[in-house]
């Protein structure tokens, strides 16, 4: 279930120029990630492998390419070059290029379907002349031998007639050739001719995680454009065919009625195109994305362009998306049925426009992720606190993982993060019931407090540099801290450190320790009796939000009631003003905590969400800031 309202990602983007005379594109995986959280930075930009291996065909009964046809150069990649190589058994042999899955043993095509239960099921059909396949060679990163591998592209309108669109993780490899209307069932598979790849242009930002297209934001911006040569009767793509489809915007709207036209590799013997008519799109919520539901959408079909006011006989309409985007385009259960396409923002549209015009882009640097694997991930931040742990003056997260992973994620001070450090993993942490980052030994670092679920207290001293360097036990294991149940820190005393702790304990009393340092928990002071309102209390956080000389309290309440304590200190909780009333939605809030993550006061309110979703609430008082998407949700 997601969670998630409507947002839109703004992000700038590069363009990657690849010349098809290339080995296939091996797109350099991440560094060794956490076991529970994101990848430590992004990857390098991609790059060629070697062509010294000798490539083996895709099936036994399809002649292998060999070592010379895989070293022909640019020029020489010609019609009459891709004709010779690309035989149809060649092309009857590639297999898709895609995550996507293959079709259960018993799935059938809407025409072998009753109506009813074929309503949201593509069907075969005789294709358009916009629309066929790019077939290409790219290397099995596994066994480093070469395989024939299709996917979906369309014709897009330019000045030569010579510019496809297709998938980013689609483009790229070796032989590139684009066959329109492509139909292995019939007698002239490729009744247009055979089009080859001159010269692909794609955004430099997009990249793999391992084998699999990513799930994070720079998933939007997986498409890509290329150049094509002319036909053996020297016919350009778009004359031989005689339309085009032009690149449309949705501008936001991201209900379109849509047709889908695309080629499945699984079930699909002869890869017949399938379509969709008349699909309705809505947003994949946290991208610049549209999902549709409908059958047979299985691989092959990556690069299948979403088409508004399409014409079955010409093929020209307007194309305002490609399917693509989160994990290539799907769901990582393995649902044919559940689809996702990029769409154009206006830098997308400068890449079409370097594509059409054969200019060059200038290229930008990618910057880091917290979700290079997808927002599902973290579902698996079990606990969260704020503070300047590194030194810069700036925020920083401590996330503790499930697996007893410790991460530091290092603010940018811009409402976001720079990069992340492991700082400890082991079983032990596991057992971290609940934490608060404060000032407690008054060195201007941060420092850390942990209840295990024994009721032991420690006190983690910060060491200015991403890391603690000091341990002190200020409880031993007992009763008592086994039901503490929730804990925050902050400047709730007249000091200028944030070194007081507020508890509340499982019978629903509020209790503050003022002046928590390495001697213990000294000066304790009720707050609150025990009670059952109190209970009910689910997460509690503390900030600077309304400018007092003493911190606030966040309370987020069972029923998704929000709440914030105003100016909270020794003689009581502080002046209630609600922030939300009760509601379904606040009571996937997860874990929250609170910091300077911007620049200024009032503080900014971190929310993990129950699907993994982590949204930044910027500048935040009696009512909630401006929201910030961090990590978007999973997209199942």
């Amino acid at each position: 279930m997601h969670i998630s309202r409507i947002h839109k990602l703004l992000m700038s983007a590069g363009a990657l120029i690849l010349a098809t005379a290339t080995p296939a594109i091996a797109d350099t995986p991440p560094p060794t990630a956490p076991s529970t959280g994101p990848a430590s930075s992004m990857p390098s930009d991609p790059s060629a492998p070697s062509t010294s291996a000798t490539p083996t065909p895709s099936a036994p009964s399809t002649p292998a390419p060999s070592a010379a046809d895989d070293a022909v150069e640019a020029d020489q990649w010609t019609s009459e070059a891709a004709e010779e190589f690309w035989t149809p058994e060649r092309m009857a042999a590639a297999t898709p290029d895609s995550p996507r899955p293959e079709a259960p043993a018993d799935w059938k095509p809407a025409a072998r379907r009753s109506a009813a239960a074929a309503a949201k099921d593509g069907h075969y059909f005789g294709g358009v002349p916009t629309v066929g396949t790019f077939f290409h060679y790219t290397r099995d990163p596994a066994t480093d031998k070469l395989e024939g591998r299709f996917c979906s592209a369309s014709v897009i309108d330019s000045p030569q007639g010579n510019v496809i669109l297709t998938a980013a993780h689609c483009s790229g490899g070796s032989k590139g050739m684009f066959v329109p209307r492509y139909d292995g069932a019939a007698t002239n598979p490729a009744p247009y001719g055979r089009f080859p790849v001159q010269k692909w242009i794609r955004d430099s930002r997009w990249y793999r995680v391992g084998d699999n297209p990513t799930r994070d934001a720079y998933s939007d911006l997986d498409y890509a454009f290329a150049r094509v040569g002319t036909n053996s009767s020297n016919l350009s793509l778009q004359k031989a065919v005689g339309a085009a489809l032009k690149l449309g915007q949705v501008n936001g709207d991201y209900s379109q009625t849509v047709t889908v036209v695309g080629y499945p590799g699984s079930h699909n013997p002869k890869n017949r195109p399938i379509i969709c008519p008349g699909v309705t799109t809505r947003q994949l919520p946290g991208y610049r994305q549209m999902r549709m539901e409908c059958g047979g959408f299985y691989g092959g079909t990556s690069g299948s362009p979403w088409i508004t006011g399409l014409n079955t006989t010409t093929g020209s309409g307007t194309v305002v998306g490609n399917l693509g985007g989160y994990y290539g385009g799907g769901l990582e259960n393995d649902s044919d049925r559940i689809s996702f396409a990029v769409t154009y923002d206006e830098r997308a549209l400068e890449i079409y426009a370097a594509a059409k015009n054969d200019t060059e882009l200038r290229k930008y640097p990618r910057g880091y992720s917290m979700y290079p694997t997808g927002g599902g991930l973290w579902t698996k931040a079990k606990k969260m606190a704020s503070g300047d742990y590194n030194g810069d003056g700036k925020t920083d997260m401590i996330v503790v993982w499930v697996d007893g992973e410790v991460t530091l994620y290092a603010g940018d001070g811009k409402g976001g993060f720079s990069g992340e450090k492991g700082i400890t993993k082991s079983d032990t942490w596991k057992n971290a019931k609940v934490i608060a980052g404060g000032d407690f030994n008054g060195s201007d670092s941060s420092d850390l407090v942990v209840v295990w679920v024994d009721g032991e207290v420690t006190l983690y001293t910060g060491d200015g540099k991403g890391g603690f360097a000091k341990e002190t036990q200020l409880q031993k294991p007992n009763g008592t801290w086994r039901n503490a149940i929730q804990i925050t820190a902050g400047r709730y005393s007249d000091n200028k450190w944030t070194d007081d702790l507020m508890v509340r304990w499982g019978d629903g009393e509020l209790s503050l320790y003022t002046d928590v340092d390495g001697r213990g928990l000294l000066h304790e002071h009720k707050l609150k009796d025990p009670n059952d309102t109190w209970k009910h209390a689910t997460i509690l956080t503390a900030g600077n939000f309304t400018g007092g000389a003493k911190w606030d309290v966040v309370v987020r309440w069972s029923d998704g009631e929000l709440s914030l304590y105003r100016d909270a200190g020794p003689s009581g909780v502080g002046t209630e003003a609600r922030m939300l009333s009760s509601n379904q939605l606040w009571t996937h809030a997860s874990v929250m905590t609170a910091g300077a993550y911007t620049q200024g006061e009032p503080n900014d309110l971190l929310v993990r969400w129950s699907d993994g979703e982590t949204t930044l609430y910027t500048d935040t008082s009696t009512t909630l800031g401006r929201e910030h998407i961090l990590v978007p949700p999973k997209a199942g």
